[in-house]
């Protein structure tokens, strides 16, 4: 069923709208004076004056009402089960907020742009993730229905502007799933050469040159075939591997601050980055936040959506915000802000300080870790497909979901997208999109 579809268009003058949708039209004078008809269902007492501004404000509320009560009265007759629980969410969110930005970007704005104060950069980003989470959580909660951002667009502006917010969203999904599994797969190369020393071999088949990239071919790949195994596979192991991330990033911090200089984080700020260079940390480390819209992208399958919804948002951003800072504190105590690698900020401080098993566990966990977020990506990319095709502005294909509940040739069509983009499209030349795409849904 269409969101827009189940929106009450605005009375025209004259008309009164009934609680069920129903217009029932006023008998006007005949000498041309208007009456005022206060009926006796109606909230307001018959001699309150109502602005336009106020009539427009208790139309719109009563259509978010009406929308989100046909959302969940439509359950009955869906294809999507609501089996997601608060904790499933949180570890969507979680799982597809966490990767580069905790393994990469402490380093870069530490070592380039803040320093010490790297974890006052987080925190700003963190101010402008939770004015935007907060919109998310509100509209998740009112209507509770697969899309994200889409759904919203869907509900206030239509279709056209819709549409134009579900392809950035796929960027978002879609292209930047791509992009991490690019990653992942330079990443392993170099872990191969680096800590492993593991000889000329591995450059020849896994970089074998002609921007192809076998090994983003295969972990696209394999999350791709894990989705369409079932639904209940994917859950189990987007739930384990996320919070093994989690504890992997508790354990650098914890770490971090056992091998704390209090020396490395004087000057906080230091002279030559000065509050600029803390401001622009804050506009790199804001990259770090996206994902948690995740969440409101699988709201469709959430239980208990107008109250699971908002929470999951919300813990998510706490819970980022809290990893991101603590890292970044222990990072820059860890090592003078100058001698921190921006490329590989923890394996290589915690090796200056002569500690090399958790230097190679640290390198080793981010390997093993990072995968979740192309499964994530691979997860949430049909489902928005689905809403689009709900609404048919996709081939019905899209929507159609198996005796399992898994969106079969949803996913595969989505699959195998990020495993073409992901396997001979440079990473460099996907970041850009990525960040277009995320700017306009955000603005959306």
């Amino acid at each position: 069923m269409s969101p827009g579809s189940n929106s009450t268009a605005a009375a025209a003058p004259g008309q009164h709208v009934s609680s069920n949708g129903s217009r029932s039209p006023h008998q006007a004078t005949t000498n041309g004076e208007s009456a005022f008809h206060a009926e006796e269902s109606s909230s307001l007492p018959s001699s309150a004056a109502v602005t336009p501004e106020a009539a427009t404000s208790q139309t719109a509320d009563a259509n978010l009402e009406r929308t989100t009560s046909q959302i969940l009265a439509d359950d009955e007759h869906r294809a999507l089960e609501r089996h997601l629980t608060l904790f499933d969410l949180v570890s969507i969110g979680v799982g597809g907020t966490i990767g580069s930005g905790i393994f990469v970007l402490c380093g870069l704005i530490a070592s380039e742009h803040a320093g010490p104060a790297t974890c006052l950069s987080w925190a700003i980003a963190g101010v402008a993730a939770f004015l935007s989470g907060f919109c998310y959580a509100e509209l998740s909660g009112r209507i509770p229905s697969a899309g994200s951002s889409y759904a919203y667009a869907h509900e206030s502006m239509g279709e056209f502007v819709a549409f134009i917010t579900a392809a950035c969203l796929t960027l978002e999904f879609l292209v930047s799933g791509s992009a991490v599994a690019r990653s992942w797969g330079d990443k392993v190369v170099e872990w191969l050469n680096v800590e492993l020393n593991a000889g000329p071999w591995a450059s020849r088949i896994l970089d074998p040159g002609y921007n192809i990239n076998p090994l983003a071919f295969v972990v696209s790949t394999c999350c791709t075939v894990l989705i369409l195994c079932g639904v209940r596979e994917s859950k189990i192991v987007t739930d384990f591997f996320t919070w093994t991330k989690v504890l992997l990033v508790l354990f650098m911090a914890i770490g971090g601050f056992v091998l704390l200089v209090p020396s490395n984080l004087s000057p906080f700020i230091p002279p030559e980055f000065g509050v600029a260079g803390v401001m622009r940390g804050a506009t790199t480390s804001f990259f770090g936040y996206l994902g948690f819209d995740g969440i409101c992208c699988v709201a469709g399958e959430a239980k208990s959506p107008n109250l699971n919804l908002p929470r999951s948002v919300m813990i998510t951003l706490v819970l980022v915000t809290v990893l991101y800072i603590a890292a970044a504190v222990a990072l820059t105590g860890m090592q003078h802000y100058t001698e921190i690698s921006p490329e590989s900020g923890f394996p290589e401080a915690f090796k200056a300080r002569g500690v090399m098993w958790a230097a190679q566990l640290t390198a080793a966990g981010e390997i093993c870790t990072l995968p979740v977020v192309v499964l994530i990506s691979v997860i949430l990319q049909p489902r928005l497909q689905y809403a689009l095709a709900r609404d048919e502005l996709l081939p019905p294909m899209f929507c159609e979901v198996d005796a399992g509940g898994n969106i079969k040739k949803g996913t595969i069509v989505a699959g195998s997208l990020m495993t073409l983009i992901a396997t001979f499209v440079p990473f460099e030349d996907l970041d850009d999109f990525v960040s277009a795409g995320i700017l306009v849904a955000f603005t959306v």
